[in-house]
């Protein structure tokens, strides 16, 4: 029992001391040693658990579609508008690529090798499936306006979502004439959703928003909403300066 429980402590490292590498230097510069420096493991520890690399490169992409699925799924269970869960999904998306080293390379490895159709391995294809899945409910029980192209609104909300955890690394305020803020005081991905999803929200909704993007608590149920079109979202994305709505696979969703 000892021994396979360090069997899988050192599975775990090796996984994500890959994600590491692979975050930092991309697949096709990443190498077994690398990796195995990085895990402080030996290559032959190493080879005892993955002996290629693109064997490490989807063990990296299923835990990164693990982690999001743990937190997503949880989000997806709780009550209220589905539209107020989607913006939270948008948070925990831009957080979990902002902080966790896995997702993070997972959704790189996603764009850098032949990766399946398959939401169990393909980060971003589960992630836009699962907004598509919660946008359908908000459509349903009217916190999305009518007659929106929840495909298209889909897209959008992951483009916003991963543009703001780029941002979050960049120095953008240049491009607004304002200096850049001192170490650690730079604005977080949510902060960054928080401010967007507060022009974003209203043309979703076709209502007033409130902090953060979430649905003014005194909104009345039944107020008139706006449809949103495939236009009003291009129109939306390219304001927002966020990748077209096109860029984005649509594989698995309806």
């Amino acid at each position: 029992m000892a021994l396979q429980e360090r069997a899988l402590r050192t599975r775990a490292n090796l996984i994500r001391a890959a994600a590491q590498v692979f975050d930092r230097v991309g697949y096709q510069r990443a190498t077994l040693m690398t990796i195995s420096e990085q895990a402080e493991v030996t290559k032959g520890g190493l080879s005892f658990h993955f002996t290629t690399k693109s064997e490490l490169a989807q063990a990296v992409q299923i835990e990164a579609c693990a982690i999001s699925a743990a937190v997503l799924e949880d989000l997806a269970d709780r009550p209220g508008p589905a539209l107020d869960i989607v913006v939270d999904m948008a948070h925990a998306l831009a957080g979990l690529l902002h902080n966790d080293v896995v997702v993070r390379a997972g959704a790189r490895l996603a764009q850098e090798v032949e990766t399946p159709e398959d939401p169990a391995l393909h980060s971003q294809l589960y992630w836009l499936s699962t907004l598509h899945r919660t946008l359908c409910r908000a459509s349903g029980d009217g916190s999305l306006a009518d007659g929106t192209d929840v495909r298209s609104a889909a897209a959008l909300v992951m483009s916003v979502t991963m543009g703001a955890e780029m941002l979050a690394r960049m120095p953008y305020q240049h491009a607004f004439g304002q200096p850049q803020p001192e170490e650690g005081q730079q604005e977080s991905p949510q902060q960054w959703l928080s401010r967007v999803w507060r022009v974003l929200r209203p043309v979703l909704a076709g209502a007033p928003t409130g902090p953060g993007g979430h649905r003014p608590a005194a909104t009345p149920n039944g107020h008139a909403r706006s449809p949103m079109n495939r236009a009003t979202v291009h129109a939306v994305a390219a304001s927002a300066g966020v990748p077209a709505v096109s860029a984005i696979p649509a594989q698995g969703v309806r």
